[in-house]
């Protein structure tokens, strides 16, 4: 447990104060509300990410959380800031127009409610930005359901690889996974089909993340990538998201078969890192391909599966 009384004796006379920590459960990320207050009298209120499993930011002692928010504190300079924002307007956001209209509401570094333009899926526009590099703080308010979001004006983490692929590498991986909606376990069609990593990226950290490059191996993709629709995937999001949590592997159907281990997350596997892929083997959400195989074999059904 943060102590945050802690953290602020490690700040005395550095010009922070920290007023609140956050949890954000369905995001897995963890914020601190902070006031930077610069030498010439200028101060910002925002709230300042501390654990981001997006950029593999895991603060989890007080004095790095202290020695992180001491770094990032230039930052938040009057006139840096003034230029971060017109260096970033001058920038094409990923997701077109309509994130483009979310973005220009973010830029004024302030909490927003998510009182966006109208649109029927603001997740998917935050979510652009996010993809794009930029550090969004989610601050869930727990009263009315309400989202607040802060952009903050630091710099562009690397673009997350499930987000990022070219059309090219895109084409190649659903080559050869021959099309195949694994969920569905049958050919849909191209448009419709997401590429998702077997290994969710909630368990990545920094060197996991550096192994997902667009140079892969057919080898590799095979071992690495699985089709599913849109839906499917966020329903794996959700199902990983409560795994590395609360330490409970998904089901598909409500068929509690695991090839591999049991419902329950394996204690002596770290759970993050390249790792704790080995902590997921055995789910039916890790390779769906698989456990439909494995299921199968165990009720002694001759299916070919290719």
């Amino acid at each position: 447990m943060i102590n945050l009384d802690l953290i602020q004796q490690y700040l005395e006379g550095k010009g922070i104060i920290v007023k609140e920590l956050i949890d954000n459960n369905k995001a897995s990320e963890k914020y601190i509300r902070t006031t930077f207050i610069q030498d010439d009298g200028f101060s910002w209120d925002t709230v300042v990410p501390y654990e981001n499993r997006r950029t593999g930011l895991n603060l989890n002692s007080e004095n790095k959380i202290a020695d992180y928010l001491m770094s990032i504190k230039p930052f938040f300079q009057k006139e840096k800031m003034k230029n971060w924002i017109d260096e970033q307007r001058k920038k094409k956001i990923i997701g077109g127009p309509v994130t483009s209209l979310f973005f220009e509401v973010l830029l004024s570094l302030k909490e927003e409610i998510d009182t966006f333009p109208q649109n029927n899926n603001p997740q998917r526009r935050i979510q652009d930005i996010k993809d794009a590099g930029y550090t969004v703080a989610s601050i869930p308010n727990a009263r009315n359901r309400e989202t607040s979001r802060i952009l903050l004006p630091l710099p562009l983490a690397g673009e997350m690889g499930y987000e990022t692929f070219t059309n090219q590498f895109k084409a190649r991986v659903i080559r050869l996974l021959c099309g195949k909606n694994v969920f569905e376990a049958k050919q849909t069609t191209k448009k419709g089909l997401v590429i998702d990593h077997k290994f969710s990226e909630i368990r990545w950290d920094e060197d996991t993340k550096s192994d997902n490059s667009m140079s892969m191996t057919d080898e590799e993709i095979l071992q690495k990538f699985q089709l599913l629709d849109n839906q499917r995937n966020l329903q794996k999001r959700e199902v990983c998201r409560i795994c590395y949590q609360e330490g409970k592997r998904g089901v598909i159907y409500g068929i509690p078969y695991f090839y591999e281990g049991t419902e329950m997350w394996d204690s002596n596997i770290p759970t993050k890192g390249k790792n704790a892929e080995k902590g997921c083997i055995g789910c039916a959400w890790y390779d769906i391909e698989r456990w439909r195989k494995e299921l199968l074999k165990e009720l002694r059904i001759d299916v070919d599966c290719k």
